[in-house]
């Protein structure tokens, strides 16, 4: 089955959301960026498309992925 996964990264002094082949966003803040990232997680999970969510942390570590469905 297909996985969606997008990430909530650290890009200079901005936070932005990559995935593949895309990169789109320039938020101010890691939080303004992983929700607007969790809305669009909601286009595919509502199609049935399990997605991955990949968040660095402030500090630069990238923890495990939360699975949305």
């Amino acid at each position: 089955m297909t996985e969606v996964h997008y990430g909530v990264v650290r890009v200079g002094d901005y936070w932005s959301i990559v995935g593949d082949h895309l990169r789109f966003g320039h938020y101010p803040t890691q939080r303004q960026a992983s929700d607007a990232a969790s809305r669009l997680a909601e286009q595919s999970t509502g199609v049935g498309l399990p997605v991955s969510l990949h968040v660095q942390n402030e500090d630069f570590v990238l923890p495990r992925p939360t699975l949305l469905s």
